[in-house]
């Protein structure tokens, strides 16, 4: 099993803490191989992001990705610049639908999740938005586990930071479940089959 995961926003939304306590949860907490790359312009804020993770069961020979699994999309330019990489039939895209209003039509339909407007009404913080989007990845059975984010957040969060990224991820896994009962989402059968 080989996944293949390209994270993409702009600077100051998250998308390498996202890449890396994606990486650390799957290869520290959950015993895979992983290889994880980053690319950010030289802003430090605003700029172009992306974070690429890979995860799988066997030695990865390649820390690039070849043909994505999943695209999480947190800012148009992201969909903009990276959605020719997007394979039709074959990649699950999530987007944040409070900064992303339109991407091009799509199977399976992407899956849209006002994160950055929960974070700002229900955490009166815009930051966690990246917290929620990991959550409702988590709820996809097979990739990585809730528990294993939340172990990994212990390490890559600061201390006053750490209980309302914990509880935005588990937001954003309560919305993944829900989503998963009202559609087509990745069930484990289909990512190890």
């Amino acid at each position: 099993m080989r996944r293949e995961i390209r994270i993409a926003g702009f600077g100051g939304q998250g998308v390498v803490t996202m890449g890396t306590i994606l990486a650390v949860a799957a290869g520290i907490h959950q015993d895979l191989e992983v290889a994880q790359t980053q690319s950010y312009g030289p802003e430090a804020r605003g700029g172009a992001c992306r974070s690429d993770v890979i995860l799988s069961d066997e030695p990865i020979d390649y820390t690039k990705p070849l043909a994505l699994d999943l695209f999480i999309a947190l800012s148009p330019g992201a969909v903009e610049q990276y959605w020719s990489e997007v394979r039709e039939g074959k990649t699950w895209v999530l987007v944040d639908k409070t900064l992303v209003a339109e991407i091009p039509p799509h199977s399976p339909p992407a899956l849209a999740i006002e994160a950055t407007r929960i974070a700002e009404e229900e955490f009166k913080n815009r930051v966690v938005a990246n917290m929620v989007m990991l959550g409702v990845m988590a709820a996809f059975p097979g990739w990585v586990s809730l528990k294993a984010l939340e172990e990994a957040l212990s390490g890559q969060i600061a201390a006053k930071a750490w209980e309302a990224s914990r509880s935005a991820l588990r937001r954003g896994f309560e919305l993944g479940l829900k989503i998963i009962g009202e559609s087509k989402c990745p069930r484990k059968e289909e990512v190890y089959g």
